[in-house]
């Protein structure tokens, strides 16, 4: 069974995997405390709670294959949250793509929080060679709504931008914070998922040597214990994405550990170049509405994503 939280009446649609690679994600506890908290937010519209999926239509026969780099992110959507790192040599069944992207359902040999989700084609031995995704379905959109599975407060909401010296600007990255000096926090590539007790971050992925004074910080888990944050190899300019214990995150040069100055999201982003300043009146005519914080988890950020009918209105 699956226990899901929604901020409005309905599915999202967004879960159509075949049975033998659903994720099994069963939060009966959190869901009710979640849903208690989304009830305050919206007095229009009650949350709901959906079990099990309604049964998926038949894929194509999935293509086999493996993961080629040491890691690959596996993400809810194309190019969007992290869920969980594949490693080198998980077998792995090719379901769909999109773009440069593949949804893949792992057969891991370590500790996932889940199998299923979205790779960058060229992390995988087969699909990344020309016509290695052949017969392979296209498959985009279907999954926009999946971080609701997952995410229980997040550092900027998604198409958001923030007020800095009274322009706005698109937020494309964590959030800087410090993790505490001990041993438990320093980042795993994977974190365990558990129905009726905390999400533990697995210690055998530890991966010693990042340099701790660039963290960012991007999104807690639904039951509060984990956070995703990324941490670079010293002299790198890319960031390797891992989990700690939510304890361990720590503000950085602000009060939260989220973007605490005015945060906006947008309806319409295309145009808006990242590090350029918007005034006030662009903002207004892309369908602005204003940052939502988690109703569940509001020490840690936004929720997503809110349903139209649940976003406050536009500040400026």
């Amino acid at each position: 069974m699956r226990a899901t939280v929604r901020d409005a009446a309905g599915r999202s649609g967004c879960d159509r995997d075949t049975t033998e690679d659903r994720e099994v994600t069963v939060r009966p506890l959190r869901a009710i405390a979640l849903t208690a908290a989304l009830i305050a937010v919206t007095a229009t519209t009650a949350p709901t709670i959906s079990a099990a999926p309604e049964p998926a239509a038949p894929e194509p026969a999935a293509a086999s294959d493996t993961i080629a780099s040491d890691r690959a992110t596996v993400r809810d959507a194309p190019a969007r949250l992290v869920l969980a790192n594949a490693r080198e040599g998980d077998p792995a069944k090719v379901r769909a793509y999109c773009g440069e992207w593949v949804r893949i359902a792992v057969t891991p040999r370590h500790a996932m929080s889940t199998p299923v989700g979205w790779v960058l084609r060229g992390h995988l031995t087969r699909a990344s060679r020309p016509g290695g995704l052949a017969g392979v379905p296209e498959r985009c959109g279907t999954d926009q709504a999946r971080w609701r599975d997952w995410v229980g407060a997040i550092n900027a909401p998604f198409r958001s931008l923030r007020e800095v010296d009274g322009r706005w600007r698109r937020i494309t990255f964590g959030t800087g914070v410090h993790l505490a000096a001990t041993p438990d926090c320093v980042l795993s590539l994977n974190y365990t998922r558990h129905s009726a007790a905390p999400d533990v971050v697995d210690p055998a992925q530890r991966v010693p040597g990042l340099d701790m004074s660039k963290v960012s910080f991007r999104y807690l888990t639904t039951d509060g214990s984990i956070a995703l944050v990324s941490a670079p190899r010293p002299g790198a300019d890319h960031g390797v994405w891992g989990f700690v214990p939510s304890g361990c995150v720590r503000p950085k040069n602000r009060e939260h550990v989220y973007f605490d100055e005015p945060v906006v999201q947008l309806e319409d982003l295309s145009g808006l170049r990242v590090g350029t300043g918007y005034p006030d009146a662009t903002i207004r005519s892309r369908g602005c509405t204003a940052a939502l914080l988690s109703p569940g988890h509001p020490r840690f950020g936004y929720w997503p994503d809110p349903r139209p009918e649940n976003r406050p209105p536009c500040p400026v």
